[in-house]
């Protein structure tokens, strides 16, 4: 059976034409189907008939497969957490607990300025995948090796069509595993780039320490670049913690090309 991805404004839009069949966009405009809006019932692609009666919320996306409507969000035993895809603007984000894991306007354009303020080339490592946005961009002009501990936040970026490229592009490699015990296992000066953007320091504290980041310039090729998110960590109680990254990373030895808190991260040679 087809599987497909809708939203809450997808769905109200095909509510708004009861008794008629006609086109409409799913997968977060990825993909066009055919839906026919009967009296008691939604039939979209001719195989999958969902009550018209059914509840979709808001800030959640829905999988619909074999006359069912799923939210695309699951409480985690093993993690004591959260977790959902959420949709926005543009592309969807990855939410763990009440935390989005990108600016929630447009996590697409958020994606592309951490890229372009990289420029990445060569061989990559993205530290920590999530939907792999990242490294897909990443991926069109380099080589790029990606890492993801949480089994979840995989499962979740399989089922999003438009991280798709991220498990069929040749440029791409998907590793599982922790990226701060992980790293040890690579040479000094085997990467060209690294992309890091982690969860919040509050879900992943060690990947702020200076320790990392010694891992980070051990990995990085002479002259090789670093791009690292920062997140505004307490900047409602007055504590700069992107400052607080800039001191620990040339404490390290990177020099700093460009800080741009406001545009989500800075950049760093070695």
């Amino acid at each position: 059976m087809i599987t497909m991805i809708i939203t809450k404004k997808d769905w109200d839009y095909i509510l708004e034409r009861p008794g008629s069949c006609f086109r409409v966009k799913v997968d977060f405009g990825l993909k066009e189907i055919d839906v026919c809006v009967g009296e008691e019932v939604i039939v979209f692609a001719g195989a999958s008939s969902i009550s018209i009666k059914e509840k979709v919320k808001e800030n959640f996306c829905y999988s619909i497969q074999d006359n069912k409507i799923e939210p695309l969000a699951y409480f985690s035993d093993d993690t004591n957490r959260f977790y959902k895809l959420t949709p926005t603007n543009d592309w969807p984000t990855l939410s763990i607990g009440s935390v989005p894991m990108h600016k929630i306007n447009s996590p697409k354009k958020d994606t592309e300025n951490k890229i372009n303020m990289l420029k990445p080339y060569g061989l990559v490592l993205d530290t920590c995948m999530g939907l792999g946005y990242s490294a897909i961009l990443a991926s069109q002009n380099a080589k790029v090796i990606t890492f993801e501990k949480d089994e979840n936040v995989y499962n979740l970026a399989k089922l999003n069509p438009i991280s798709e490229e991220l498990f069929s592009s040749r440029n791409i490699e998907v590793k599982s595993g922790d990226i701060s015990s992980a790293i040890k296992e690579f040479s000094e000066n085997h990467f060209d780039c690294i992309t890091h953007d982690p969860p919040t320091f509050k879900l992943a504290p060690e990947l702020f320490t200076e320790a990392f980041y010694n891992e980070l310039y051990r990995v990085l090729k002479e002259k090789g670049r670093l791009f690292h998110y920062t997140p505004l960590y307490k900047i409602s109680q007055g504590y700069d913690f992107p400052s607080k990254i800039e001191k620990k990373l040339k404490k390290t030895g990177f020099k700093i090309l460009d800080f741009s808190p406001g545009s989500g991260g800075i950049v760093c040679k070695k």
